[in-house]
């Protein structure tokens, strides 16, 4: 941001606002906002030196006055309000005035924590009287913006690290709701009593905007329980209509009413839920408490949506050929590059979210706005009985959080069928989840079948701790097809399994001839089966049980004196989930109810096993592989400036080569990044140094899996 002194005397209509300016007059400007100046008018500015006030540092500011120095988008204005609410109800008698651009300034106008509005740019006189600015122009593509949710960008630079409320404020204009409030009954009325969802399928660039062709296939879902309204701003789209009758979308047409944000603002009041790609729309529906769902394929929706409880957040699944979803490309940086590449106006992104998924996740945002529903009165592990927060609602299911041992947790939990899930039959989310129950069921002979499910990351580093730990029986609980069983036998152990699902425990006994018995419970086993073991494992089974605690009891009681356990499930602090914070609503994973009822951290499964009973236990994940890397971070190319001043153009695919290089240390000793997480248990004593074969086991599955065995 720069001062600039007028030359001559300038009348301007600019920026949404009149400006009658006299030589000498002295305005700041943002960067961005001067290049918007007509040539002629910029030329009647010279640039000049003048002194800022002191930028804030989380001073206390009774009987100050703090300049915030925005120009903003709506969108941008609304999520300033969280923060500007609480600063000045910590210090009450300060003055608070914020500089704003014309066309977002409504939405500001008239709250009561804001004791002036200046126009962009801003009259020096202004500037000078403060005792300190807060800057928040010039934001665009830098890291801390593109690192932040919009709430907590705001609330970052004016030192407010948690605000009791982190909604934005918006303020209905009465009469307007009124008039808008006609012609939404009228809808009503006339769909027989329907819902009425705000579909507002345009954004503020082209590779975000939602296809109209995704509209109608959500309308075919809807149809029986809401009729959809469409309300774009008047300088949006005009060809609205025009995609409308394209497609034959049956929504209402509301944007010839929007005369300004006022309407919108009314629009997604007397809506009864709101579906949006543009971010304008998600603040005001989520300022309104109303069910939202966010669909976003360039942009990570979390930096849109985590600080609002109502909302819920669609992202794409997509690898392309230039790209993976989110690429973080702004609304500024054109067209999507992968959409050009395929000869496409729509972001492929996009278009490859399910419309069935986007139907779900109405449901669940239907479900974060009831204020009563059934809650956990305790911890079903550690038996914590205050207050249990929920985490997210997923797949028409609640998962709570425990704060005092972390575990993650569905309530009221729902029951799998698993022959359900062999056969892919599922009536909602899970239709769409990468689980490989179908898989499974794809055997080959013996030794194929041993060498397929030995050389992958998560049963390869079991390879050296199974060579290690003493032979003996052998329950594999969950045994699938048998796959763990053949290893085991090939490695000395009497292997028994016991499986949930008919058709997979029939395969293990009349493929493989291995002892497997169909059961859901240790109660339900044989005395055969009932017999102590050296050894008993379970592979991503506690996830899926409804009594952990008394599952891993059950398995104490079944290990005869100095025997093992050896368990895995998803790790919740895998790379992809610390690289990017864990997302929720990733409905493509299956992490969530009813395939799985509880996730673990480590700290949390460490807890259970000693609990239940356990003498040692130690944690660990498969190892980190570049694969998993690249899960977890896109790597970009770049132009380099070399000490010649000459620029070299770094292509992505070389930036790649350069990060899984410089990562390799990570391979062989990360403990806890590897995408499936690992448990060793022990009742009793045992002699066996587990932690150093642990630590080799990570290191030898490594090397065999990034460069195999060099023979």
């Amino acid at each position: 941001m720069k001062v600039w002194k007028a030359k001559a005397k300038i009348d301007l209509n600019f920026n949404g606002y009149e400006f009658k300016i006299k030589p000498g007059d002295k305005f700041l400007f943002a960067e961005d906002v001067f290049k918007l100046l007509p040539e002629n008018v910029g030329k009647a500015f010279e640039q000049t030196h003048s002194v800022l006030p002191p930028f804030y540092r989380g001073e206390p500011l009774n009987g100050k006055t703090l300049l915030v120095i925005a120009q903003a988008a709506i969108g941008d204005a609304l999520c300033m309000t969280p923060a500007l609410r609480e600063i000045k109800k910590r210090y009450p008698d300060m003055t608070l005035n914020v500089s704003i651009s014309g066309r977002a300034r409504p939405v500001l106008e008239g709250l009561s924590y804001i004791d002036s509005l200046v126009p962009m740019p801003i009259p020096f006189k202004e500037v000078s009287r403060s005792h300190y600015i807060v800057k928040t122009i010039e934001m665009v593509n830098t890291p801390q913006f593109d690192n932040l949710s919009l709430i907590d960008y705001y609330l970052w630079k004016l030192y407010i690290y948690k605000a009791e409320k982190e909604t934005p404020d918006i303020q209905i204009d009465e009469a307007v709701l009124n008039e808008m409030k006609e012609r939404f009954d009228k809808i009503r009325q006339a769909s027989g009593g329907k819902k009425v969802l705000l579909f507002h399928y345009l954004a503020s660039s082209v590779h975000r905007t939602l296809p109209p062709k995704l509209l109608k296939e959500i309308e075919d879902l809807i149809w029986n329980e809401y009729v959809p309204v469409i309300c774009s701003l008047p300088e949006e789209d005009i060809t609205v209509e025009t995609a409308l009758d394209v497609y034959g979308i049956r929504a209402a047409n509301f944007s010839v009413f929007m005369k300004d944000i006022r309407y919108l603002i009314a629009s997604v009041a007397l809506s009864d839920a709101v579906i949006t790609a543009d971010t304008a729309t998600l603040h005001i529906a989520a300022g309104l408490n109303k069910p939202t769902v966010l669909v976003s394929g360039p942009i990570d929706p979390s930096f849109r949506a985590e600080n609002y409880s109502t909302v819920i957040p669609v992202r794409a699944n997509y690898t392309g050929q230039s790209c993976i979803s989110p690429c973080m490309r702004h609304a500024t940086e054109g067209p999507c590059i992968e959409a050009q590449i395929k000869r496409q106006f729509y972001s492929p992104c996009i278009e490859s979210i399910p419309p069935k998924v986007i139907y779900f996740a109405l449901k669940d945002a239907e479900l974060m706005i009831q204020k009563e529903y059934e809650k956990p009165e305790k911890c079903i592990l550690c038996e914590f009985n205050g207050n249990i927060p929920l985490f997210e609602v997923i797949n028409g299911s609640r998962v709570f959080e425990c704060p005092s041992c972390g575990l993650h947790f569905t309530y009221p939990m729902k029951i799998m069928d698993y022959d359900e899930a062999y056969r892919k039959e599922h009536k909602d989310l899970l239709d769409f989840a990468n689980i490989a129950y179908e898989s499974y069921l794809n055997v080959e002979e013996e030794t194929k079948e041993i060498e397929k499910w030995q050389n992958l990351p998560r049963f390869n580093v079991l390879i050296p701790i199974l060579s290690q730990i003493p032979k003996g029986r052998l329950l594999d609980v969950g045994s699938s097809t048998g796959f763990f069983m053949l290893i085991a036998k090939k490695f000395g152990f009497e292997p028994f399994g016991m499986e949930a699902s008919e058709k997979a425990q029939k395969i293990a006994r009349e493929k493989y001839k291995l002892n497997v018995v169909q059961a859901m419970s240790f109660a339900e086993l044989t005395d055969d089966f009932k017999k102590p073991y050296k050894v008993i494992t379970a592979f991503e089974v506690l996830e899926h049980v409804h009594e952990p605690l008394n599952f891993l009891k059950d398995i104490y009681f079944l290990l005869e004196n100095e025997g093992f356990l050896i368990l895995s499930c998803p790790p919740f602090y895998k790379f992809e989930n610390t690289a990017k914070g864990y997302r929720k609503y990733k409905w493509w994973y299956g992490d969530y109810p009813p395939n799985h009822v509880t996730r673990w951290k480590p700290w949390t499964l460490y807890y259970a096993l000693k609990k239940a009973g356990f003498d040692e236990v130690h944690i660990f994940t498969e190892p980190l592989i570049p694969g998993t890397v690249l899960e977890g971070v896109t790597p970009h190319g770049f132009n380099l400036r070399l000490a010649d001043g000459k620029i070299v153009e770094v292509d992505a695919n070389v930036t790649k080569a350069v990060v899984l290089e410089t990562l390799k240390p990570l391979y062989l000793n990360s403990r806890f990044l590897g995408n499936f997480q690992y448990a060793i248990a022990v009742k009793g004593k045992v002699s066996i140094n587990l932690e150093e074969i642990i630590k080799k086991a990570i290191k030898y599955s490594a090397v065999e899996i990034i460069w195999g065995r060099g023979d």
